[in-house]
């Protein structure tokens, strides 16, 4: 970050607990360098079965999904905005941690801020694995913000 000026937060949201902690503490650290704040939701392409079908479109599971991804994005976002927060939404569709690296060097985000589910084990392991793959591969800071008890 040049001179930690911090103008871009990209804060990556799956409309959780954890994801509604780590908006706050983003809404925190843009008043205090009079950032903006740009959500994005990643819906997974496909959902896995058990057989005999195993990967069906998430489309044909619930096929109005996107709306209603639009719909908490721009409730999100008119609360961050009621703040005095500039803020922006972003709907992608992929592999949430490759998609979400992508919009932040697509953006020129100086921060992430995302939140965790603070499981440990094979808890870990799959709801901790999208957090844990963008703190490793980002090429701006990222802050993780657990889920308080």
């Amino acid at each position: 970050m040049d001179d930690a000026k911090i103008r871009r937060i990209l804060v990556p949201t799956d409309f959780s607990d954890a994801a509604g902690e780590a908006l706050q503490a983003a809404v925190v650290i843009a008043r205090a360098f009079n950032a903006g704040i740009e959500l994005v939701h990643v819906t997974a392409t496909v959902a896995l079965l058990p057989p005999p079908v195993d990967l069906v479109p998430l489309s044909v599971l619930m096929p109005d999904l996107s709306k209603q991804v639009r719909e908490r994005l721009t409730e999100d976002c008119k609360r961050v905005q009621a703040a005095g927060i500039p803020c922006e939404t972003n709907s992608r569709e992929g592999s949430p941690h490759t998609e979400i690296l992508e919009r932040a060097q697509e953006m020129g985000a100086d921060l992430i801020v995302m939140g965790t589910h603070g499981h440990g084990g094979v808890a870990h392991a799959v709801l901790g694995s999208v957090t844990e793959r963008v703190l490793h591969k980002s090429r701006c800071p990222v802050l993780v913000v657990p889920l308080s008890r």
